[in-house]
This record gives structure tokens, sequence and C-alpha cells, in this order.
């Protein structure tokens, strides 16, 4: 202890012992004409009080994280290797991302490898392997969350096409610009700290002369720029290159798949006008990545997903559960774990699952079982069904809220049935038709106009589905499409939705019908707004197998196929293409007999 701090010691305690003195005097002077505010015993209080000086704690506000090193115990293991084994090490792993991930990011891998991961390495590995390309490919895959897809993707991916120089300028999007540039702040460190990368491609060690939160240039002059959904894109060069490598992470979000103008706005305007516009060079083909999972029928990952709407793009879907338990244990369990009067209930089903483990989990299969294990994913079901639907098994729709199943239609073979061959050429029996028309401007993103043909069968009661005819589609090209119909099928009755400006194609319907001689029997129908309700009549009669539907048109016609997609996945809610099941139940409604007739005249 220094002279200093003997003093301030000093000091310190002369004023404690003191200083109820001082406080008595203080009071004597400044409250003596006060006397109820001197006899409330301030000057006893602080006689028997006893307190102490501290100092206060300050942080330092300038303290920093200091990032640990990566892979320091492999390089020490590699140390008596030579400079040559060193060199085919690093060569293998430059047309396989699998062997780049496990040598370079073991610290990343600590799980085995999953389907979709190893889906992943050979479609990294066989595509971006091949050389002379003139064309990059276009790819979207939907994974389950929680599936370690970013982990690929977004973090090895890009690092290995730096590594080996297979790109020059990388873009990497996200649903966010803050979780994009999460992504890119894994590149960073991964660049900095690791320091088996560090020793085999010494050109990549620490910063390069860019070194930003949304962009980087490294070393071996390899661009990366991070973007949210939505940024501008196009038209961005990295001196005379373009992007050659477009990795999209979660480029939706839950909030931008509710909403219709930004569903509209991030497919229409931004992805199909800005994103896929980004490349151009023959000689550096971009290729351009979708990774996420599915949040909606609507979504853009989904359009991606079918053939019909991207046919220029290949695509895959993994589901978390591949094949479920048939044990009828599961629902027994099920109560167990939600019985509210057992406090233990989650170790009380935890531990029945355990005695009947072997029948319980007899044939199940998981995309990952080291990852998330079967009994996990059915505790995330118990207690969230419809985010087990969409999160874990990628289902375009909650099924829980899906009206009627593909499983539960009634199909027949109408062209090879000759019991229906004959119904449907009997003159006896009748033919319905409907229309739901569009009046939509865009041709390519308006609704769809759908016409439904049943014939009844006057015997039997039976529904055949015949024909449905959904396109996107002008007016006069509906209404073509409906005396083309009458011609072949002579309905006995044809509706056409009425309410608002579908007026017109009614109207016109008629104008047209008595111009060519045709004579369609319109019937106007002014529909109520809740097609959920109305769809809801004819459910009892999808399930009982009075409405019946057609194999070979199912299999052979794109039209009926789309028709039945949408029927199956309807739900009342917010669907964005609902034409189908609308129009089959209006069909259906006019095409069932009236249950009572008016038998007495009126007499006034």
């Amino acid at each position: 202890m220094n002279k200093h701090e003997n003093t301030n010691k000093k000091l310190e305690k002369e004023y404690e012992d003191n200083l109820p003195e001082y406080l008595e005097q203080y009071l004597n002077e400044e409250v003596s004409d006060k006397p109820e505010i001197k006899d409330r015993g301030y000057t006893k209080f602080w006689k028997e009080e006893k307190f102490e000086l501290a100092k206060k704690f300050v942080r330092n506000k300038n303290t920093k994280f200091k990032e640990t090193s990566r892979n320091a115990e492999r390089v020490e293991h590699e140390r008596n290797l030579t400079q040559e084994e060193i060199n085919v090490l690093i060569g293998l792993c430059e047309d396989d991302i699998y062997l780049f991930a496990i040598r370079y990011f073991a610290h990343y891998l600590k799980k085995p490898s999953s389907e979709l991961h190893r889906y992943l390495y050979e479609f990294l590995s066989k595509n971006l392997g091949k050389q002379d390309r003139k064309k990059g490919f276009k790819h979207a895959l939907a994974a389950p969350r929680g599936a370690a897809k970013s982990t690929v993707i977004s973090a090895i991916l890009p690092l290995w096409c730096i590594a080996y120089n297979k790109k020059r300028f990388i873009i990497i999007c996200s649903d966010t610009s803050s979780q994009a540039e999460d992504f890119l702040a894994d590149i960073k460190r991964e660049l900095e700290f690791n320091d088996l990368l560090k020793r085999d491609f010494p050109y990549l060690a620490t910063k390069g002369p860019v070194w930003r939160t949304d962009e980087i240039i490294t070393k071996n002059d390899i661009k990366v720029k991070v973007l949210g959904t939505g940024s501008k894109i196009r038209g961005r060069r990295f001196g005379i290159y373009r992007p050659d490598l477009v990795i999209n992470d979660d480029l939706e979000s839950s909030d931008m798949v509710r909403s219709k103008s930004m569903r509209e706005f991030v497919r229409y305007e931004w992805f199909n006008k800005d994103l896929l516009f980004v490349g151009g060079e023959e000689d550096s083909p971009c290729d351009i990545l979708v990774v996420g999972t599915i949040l909606g029928k609507d979504s853009l990952l989904n359009a991606l997903l079918t053939p019909s709407e991207y046919p220029d793009w290949t695509s895959k879907k993994f589901k978390s559960v591949l094949k479920f338990s048939t044990s009828n244990l599961w629902e027994e369990w099920g109560d167990l774990y939600k019985n509210r009067f057992d406090p233990d209930r989650i170790e009380t089903a935890k531990t029945f699952f355990l005695d009947n483990i072997e029948e319980m989990l007899k044939d199940t299969k998981v995309l990952w079982p080291e990852g998330e294990s079967y009994y996990d994913l059915m505790v995330f079901k118990l207690s969230n069904p419809s985010g087990f639907n969409t999160e874990k098994q990628n289902d375009v729709v909650d099924a829980s809220k899906i009206l009627v199943q593909f499983k539960q239609l009634h199909f027949e073979d109408f062209s090879t049935n000759e019991t229906i061959q004959h119904i449907l050429g009997s003159p006896r029996n009748s033919w319905f038709g409907f229309i739901d028309p569009s009046l939509g401007k865009h041709a390519n993103r308006g609704d769809f106009s759908c016409i439904t043909t049943i014939c009844r069968d006057i015997k039997s009661g039976y529904l055949y589905v015949v024909d449905f005819d959904i396109k996107r589609r002008k007016v006069d090209d509906q209404i073509t499409a409906i005396l083309n119909n009458h011609e072949k099928y002579d309905y006995k009755i044809f509706g056409v939705e009425t309410n608002a400006f579908q007026l017109v194609v009614a109207d016109n319907l008629r104008k047209k019908s008595r111009e060519y001689g045709y004579y369609v029997p319109v019937k106007e129908i002014v529909q109520s707004k809740d097609k959920k309700m109305r769809f809801e009549g004819i459910v009892p009669l999808l399930l009982d197998g009075t409405i019946v539907f057609d194999t070979n048109a199912y299999n052979t016609n794109q039209q009926y196929n789309i028709a039945i997609d949408q029927i199956v996945t309807f739900t009342g809610e917010n669907d964005a293409h609902d034409d189908a099941p609308d129009c089959l139940t209006s069909c259906v409604s006019m095409a069932k007999k009236k249950i009572f007739r008016l038998i007495t005249k009126r007499t006034r």
C-alpha cells in the first residue's frame, strides 16, 4: 500500500467517525426553527446506523469479444504431412463439396448427414463441377424447418466457391437484409479464424480489401453481396463480372405470403423481372438456387416446385416424417401427454413410449434421425398440428383445414367402364354446365375461368364430372368455349355466375348463342360471398361417392388435374385459386332436383 492510499484511508475513517456530528450540527442549525422536523429522529438514526463508502464499478465499454480459432487441432494433427500430401487433400475437395465440408467445417457437422444434406452435396458437386457450361441451373428445394439447410447453402457452398475460384460474384438473398448479413458474418468468421482453411488457402487468409456487413471482396478478388427480398438486384456488376451464383435462403416470410399485394410484388415484379435476369455472360453462366420452407399454397417456393408455373426449373421437396406409425398406441400416448390432471404427464408419456417403443416405432422413417427423432416430431405435431404440417412436412396447405382430401374422392375410369359409357351416351340423362367467369386484366396472373360439365344419371342419381375447362382467358374466349361445349354436350341448363361485372358474360353469351343458333339455356346465378359454406354443402356428396370423377381425365388432362388439386386443397380461408371447387358447387346445385314443388294455386 503506497503513501497516497494510506492518506485516503485515514481521511475516509475520519469522515466516517465524525459524520453523525456533522449531521447533528446541520440539523441544529437548519431546522432549529422547525421542531416538527427536528423531532423526526434524524440525528438518532445516523448515530445508530453504520455505513461505508465504496467505489462504483464501471464496465469497460471498449472490451471486445475475442473470436476463437477453428480447426487448430486439425492443423496440429497434420503437422507431419508433406506439402505434396496436403496438396492431394486440397485437390480431392475441389470437385466434391462433401469432402470440403467434412475437412474444413467439422465444427458445423456435428451430426451425421441427412438425406437432404446428401442430396445437396451430390447436386452441387455434380452441377458446379461441370466445365464449359453455356447455361446455369435453376433449382428449387423445399426443406423442413430446422433441417440445417442454411449451413450447407449459405456458408459451406459460398466458401467452397471462393476457395477454388468457382465463382466471381456471389449474391445471397434472404427475406430480410439482417438475416442475409448473418450469413455473410459466418463466411467472414471462417475466412478470418479457420486455421486449416487459412493454411491450405493462404490467399484467402484474413480480411480482403472490402469487409463490410453487407458486402466483402476476398483477397482472391471474389465478391459476396447480401440482400433482402425485394432489394434491387438486376444490373449489379463487379468490374466486368455480373452475378454468377445467386443463393436464395428463405426468401419469404409468413407476412409476405399472407399479403396478396406482397406476394404478387415478390413473385411477378421482383423475382420474375429482376432476380431472374441478374446473369448474362455465356462464359460465366449464372446458377440460381432457391431453398426454403413452403409457407403456403400461393408462396413463390411452391410455384417454383410446380412445372406448369416454372417449366424450366428443377425441384425437390423433403418432409421430416417419411413414414408414419400405424400403431394405435400413439393415441393413448397423446392422451397421457395431454392429461391435465397429471403434473408429471410429460414423463408419464415418455415412460409409456419407452415401454412400447418397438411397436410404436415399427416401420417409421424420418428424414434426419440424429437431428429430429420420430418421438420429438410427434411431440411437435401433438403440440402444434398446423405448424407440423407446414413447417415440418412442407404441405402446401394446413391439412387440418382442408374440407375434403384426395383419398376421399370417388374415381372411376369413364373411358373403360362400360356402364358409365352407356350412361354418358343415353339421351335420357341430363347435362349441366356452369362457368365461374374471369374478368382479370392480366392473362398470365389473373383469375382462372372455370367451366364445369356434369352428367346426371336419371336412374341412379349419380353425378359424373365429365370435364373441367379451367384457363386464364378473355371474355370472348370464355363464350366461345361455352358454345363449343354446348354443341358437344347439349346442356339442359347452363349457369353463369353474375355477381358484379360478371353479368357481362351472361349477356354476351345470350347474344352469341342467338347469332349462332345454339340457344344455350342460360341461367343467371347470384352467389353468396361465403364460398366455404357453399362448398360444405356438397362435401357429403363427395364423401359418399354421389359425385364421381374421371380417373383417365385426371391422369391425362392437365386442366382436370389442376381442378382436382384446387378441390383437395380448398380451405375456404384466403385461397388464391378456388375457381374449381366454387364452380363444381354451383353446377351440382343446379343438377339436384327440387325437394318440394308448389302444388296449390294462388287465389289472388
